[in-house]
């Protein structure tokens, strides 16, 4: 059975850099946030209907087909989604992301990635965030954090707070929580 693991959390928490090294440890495929958001913001207006109808499909499709094909994969998502209804939607993604994993044989294990505001805010200027053109703006991380429903989506979701472990550490708690699953 394959496993989707699906990293969430705001803006510079680590995502990235610690799915990069789960990647690393497990050979699970990394598909990340960025892959389709900068694969689609060309061609439809970024945060448009028509641009996040395309994006969702886009994800759930290759959701579906790794599963059923029995690809491990590990997809990052930022859970600091604007407004309107910014946790509704966010939250009604990750499930349809979870049911159509499901639907096709597999698993997902949710990870809640956190780190404090301040390591945040530190963090979303680095030079690294821009080669996938990601949030490297304070001002609109903290606009973003102060709408932001920081709760992890569900009671049994992992919590890894990159505050305190380094990427490395942080990818090695999720390996191992991962381990039990794997055949």
């Amino acid at each position: 059975m394959s496993t989707l693991v699906y990293l969430y959390g705001p803006p510079a928490a680590g995502k990235l850099t610690i799915a990069e090294r789960l990647a690393e440890l497990t050979g699970a495929r990394l598909f990340h946030n960025h892959l389709t958001v900068n694969a689609i913001a060309p061609v439809f207006e970024f945060r448009s209907p028509a641009f996040t109808h395309v994006l969702h499909r886009l994800r759930l499709d290759v959701f579906a087909t790794a599963a059923r094909v029995g690809v491990d994969l590990i997809f990052t998502n930022s859970s600091a989604w604007g407004p309107p209804d910014a946790r509704a939607r966010f939250a009604a993604f990750a499930e349809q992301a979870a049911h159509v994993v499901a639907d096709n044989g597999g698993a997902t294990l949710f990870v809640q990635i956190v780190a404090p505001q301040a390591e945040l805010e530190r963090r979303v200027t680095a030079d690294s965030r821009r080669a996938h053109r990601k949030l490297v703006d304070v001002t609109r991380l903290r606009e973003l954090l102060a709408e932001h429903d920081a709760a992890p989506l569900h009671d049994d979701d992992l919590i890894v707070d990159t505050g305190e472990l380094v990427p490395d550490a942080a990818a090695r708690r999720i390996a191992a929580e991962l381990a039990p699953r794997r055949p």
